[in-house]
């Protein structure tokens, strides 16, 4: 079993998925409603992303923009990024950030030697976290 996580845009997709590529590296595979049967259905929506999925080295985060109505403000989740030391998780949290709105700074925690959170320009939540050894509460991966 795999659990990705899938993100929902009003009409950004592109550009969020474009941006993490950037940040994370990885494949990125996007298909527009355009591209699709559903081509007719909603010609205004053609230049849209029915799917996009970003590949990485044994992680994948996929998502789509929803067609008109449908679009509900990301909440009730949180992408979470875990990495093995806190300088690599620190540079992702200043990268992905900009732009957004930062809802707990980067800093030592009493779980993790650097943990952060906030909401990226595109509306999605992150949590960015460095492991600690196992064992300790942040290591459940």
């Amino acid at each position: 079993m795999k659990l990705i996580t899938y993100l929902n845009f009003d009409g950004n997709c592109r550009p969020a998925f474009e941006f993490y590529q950037t940040i994370l590296g990885g494949e990125l595979i996007m298909m527009a409603y355009g591209d699709t049967p559903m081509a007719g259905d909603l010609p205004e929506h053609n230049d849209k992303i029915a799917h996009a999925c970003l590949i990485g080295d044994g992680w994948q985060v996929m998502g789509s923009d929803c067609p008109p109505d449908y679009f509900n403000k990301m909440q009730g989740m949180t992408a979470s990024l875990h990495f093995d030391t806190a300088a690599q998780a620190k540079a992702i949290f200043d990268r992905l950030s900009v732009g957004g709105v930062v809802t707990m700074p980067f800093d030592k925690t009493f779980w993790s030697p650097g943990y952060g959170m906030f909401v990226d320009k595109f509306g999605t939540p992150w949590m960015i976290n460095t492991e600690m050894s196992s064992g300790d509460m942040a290591s459940c991966a």
